[in-house]
């Protein structure tokens, strides 16, 4: 059994209070935090040291470093919503991810801290009239680069198969950067995915949440909120149900009051609390604007071992095509994973299994030119929508095609590709066969950046959120995760999330004198 932080509570210390079933449970704090990743650990931990009484409210469990496991049937049950099998409704459907524990989504990411490109910044600047800018997120990006060691790997760390990458790279002419990633000390065990078995991983599970913690906040696990409490107009805290981490059964009710709500859970799941108060009409953007960064994989299969698992996830990126909406990276996965995903089935699948020593896997980062929505389903189920375009599907096929073609030239003998009518192809099959794919349902495209669905701007009529990340329409109701994004970042956006987090929490620490000191008797709505 995990022994959790003693200001931390889960599903058992609820059953123990509750009388039964039906009964309800209610905590006070000045300021509630739904969410523990990118966003919500930032906002609270700032506010926590501010001196602000925070509470934080996380629907999965708290799973410490010593417990991560590197077996899939293990792992992901525990750390993913869904276990890793949500979808977004195409066409194509895309897979996505997003993590549902103590640390959320940055737990099981590969830890890049890339900063939006200028371009972005540049817009987000014209958007806001300055403070999304370049300029004035500057000292925001290297306060939070600092807090979660923000560095490039020791070269002892680096595995062949990000070595063969950036080579192919340099072999074809392309301009390569290697990472920093959010690290101290990695030593390269590429199980990023199913938590950081050594701690090294910098995620807010070993950043920002031990400091909120240092400095007071409290923590509810394994408790999804499922609405707001409002009165008068305003929100004064949140409601919700305690979930059993084994069942996924619902126990007892529970209540937070606050002073101001951080909502924290994503691009999927804050609009979808939002959108059961039938918020978002003034904007009519509540829920719209999601973005979503497809990614399509190019595996390779060499003629020699690469041994993929020794060596950090992800050392560079490929960045010669970025203009064009696409960067091209390595990203290893463990065998159980590439197993599933595999799109053949007995012998063939087995005669690729006995050749993983000599996988290199890689993909396509596609930079959105469309939206999609969330949509609010019965159940308190939340899918999203999202269709790429026929322009889309070239560039994915141009993107696929360059890279397949740079395995090739680095000895590839089979590439693994992200079309359901050509899985396979052998290196005396030709790469232009790619080109007659038509169909964008014929895509088998994973995603784990969600963003843009609560966007933030001055505008009450255009955007969802203020530049405080008030919303617009609800006073004392806040929002703290990549659905602030005016527009897509085209690169891994964890540490944009962050740096807008600290720009969240000075605007609940402004507003909170005027938010404080409501009547105590908070309706559900």
């Amino acid at each position: 059994m995990k022994s959790l932080p003693t200001r931390v509570l889960d599903h058992s210390s609820y059953a123990s209070q509750a009388k039964g079933k039906r009964d309800t449970l209610r905590w006070d704090a000045e300021v509630v935090v739904v969410g523990t990743g990118a966003g919500g650990a930032v906002t609270g931990a700032m506010l926590a040291e501010a001196g602000r009484d925070v509470l934080f409210v996380e629907e999965g469990s708290y799973q410490p470093t010593s417990s991560f496991s590197p077996h899939a049937t293990e792992a992901i049950p525990r750390l993913y919503r869904d276990a890793g099998a949500s979808v977004i409704v195409g066409p194509p459907h895309i897979f996505y991810a997003e993590g549902r524990c103590v640390g959320g989504s940055t737990v099981l990411n590969g830890g890049m801290t890339y900063r939006p490109p200028e371009r972005v910044l540049d817009e987000w600047q014209a958007l806001s009239g300055g403070p999304l800018g370049a300029q004035a997120l500057e000292a925001r990006f290297e306060a939070v680069e600092r807090a979660i060691s923000a560095t490039h790997q020791h070269p002892t760390s680096v595995g062949d198969d990000s070595r063969i990458m950036v080579a192919g790279a340099h072999k074809m002419g392309w301009k390569v950067e290697t990472n920093r990633r959010n690290q101290d000390r990695c030593v390269g065990a590429n199980s990023c995915i199913f938590g950081c078995p050594t701690g090294a991983k910098q995620s807010t599970l070993v950043s920002w949440m031990p400091r909120a913690m240092r400095a007071g906040a409290r923590a509810l696990t394994e408790v999804r909120i499922t609405g707001l409490l409002l009165e008068g107009g305003r929100c004064v805290g949140v409601r919700g149900v305690a979930i059993d981490p084994r069942t996924r059964r619902r126990s007892v009710r529970v209540e937070v009051r606050a002073e101001a709500t951080v909502l924290a859970c994503g691009a999927v799941q804050t609009p979808h609390i939002l959108l059961g108060h039938r918020l978002g009409k003034r904007s009519g953007q509540l829920g719209k604007n999601f973005l979503c960064h497809p990614n399509a994989k190019v595996g390779a299969i060499y003629k020699e071992p690469v041994q993929g698992w020794k060596g950090v996830n992800q050392w560079a990126q490929v960045r010669e095509f970025h203009d064009e909406g696409l960067i091209f990276a390595e990203n290893f996965v463990p065998p159980t994973v590439i197993a599933l995903s595999l799109p053949v089935h007995s012998g063939q699948a087995w005669d690729l299994m006995r050749r993983y020593d000599r996988m290199v896997l890689s993909g396509v980062l596609l930079e959105d030119s469309v939206t999609g929505h969330i949509a609010r389903l019965p159940f308190d189920h939340a899918v999203p929508r999202y269709s790429i375009t026929h322009a889309d599907l070239d560039r994915l096929k141009r993107g696929v095609k360059r890279l397949a073609r740079m395995h090739r030239e680095m000895g590839a003998e089979t590439l693994l590709l992200p079309f359901h009518s050509m899985p396979l192809l052998e290196r005396h099959e030709s790469l232009d066969r790619i080109d007659m794919i038509s169909d964008r349902r014929d895509l088998e495209l994973f995603t784990v950046h969600q963003m843009g669905t609560t966007r933030m701007g001055p505008d009450a009529q255009r955007d969802v959120v203020s530049l405080d990340g008030e919303l617009h329409e609800l006073p004392g109701c806040f929002v703290s995760d990549g659905g602030l994004f005016p527009t897509a970042v085209g690169v891994n956006p964890q540490v944009t999330i962050m740096a807008l987090a600290t720009h969240v929490a000075e605007g609940v620490d402004r507003r909170l004198p005027a938010l404080a000191g409501r009547s105590t008797g908070a309706a559900a709505a």
